[in-house]
């Protein structure tokens, strides 16, 4: 079976999304400890479908598009673990000098365009994929 294809979701949806999703985090009742208790994709789906009726914003898109955010997040949470890296609060991107990009970027060649790649959500997805303790 052949795999849909990606949706492209536009910023303002993006943006409703993960508003959505940080109001479920801070209701405190959706987050277990690896990620959200079931039900919380019909939510985001059910309110996604009223803020934009006729985009056909389904569970599998907003799955995809949580997974990615949640990846991202991780990845760039353990590079700013690795001596050299740090982080530019006012662009929103990573900070690291040439060489030690080049030496990290080597082994992980996955991750090459997180260098220039702004991430503006970055705290906000930190908010959603950390689990915050009672």
């Amino acid at each position: 079976m052949a795999r849909a294809a990606r949706r492209a979701w536009s910023d303002e949806e993006e943006e409703s999304l993960l508003e959505k999703l940080t109001t479920l985090v801070d209701q405190g009742v959706w987050q277990a400890d690896n990620g959200f208790h079931p039900g919380y994709l019909d939510v985001l789906e059910n309110q996604m479908r009223v803020s934009f009726p006729d985009a056909g914003i389904k569970q599998n898109h907003i799955e995809g598009k949580i997974k990615k955010w949640k990846r991202d997040y991780l990845d760039l949470d353990a590079i700013l673990q690795i001596p050299g890296f740090g982080w530019n609060p006012n662009e929103h991107k990573l900070v690291v000098e040439n060489d030690v990009w080049n030496e990290f970027v080597r082994g992980r060649p996955q991750l090459r365009n997180f260098r220039d790649k702004e991430f503006p959500n970055f705290n906000r997805w930190g908010h959603c994929f950390v689990r915050q303790e009672n």
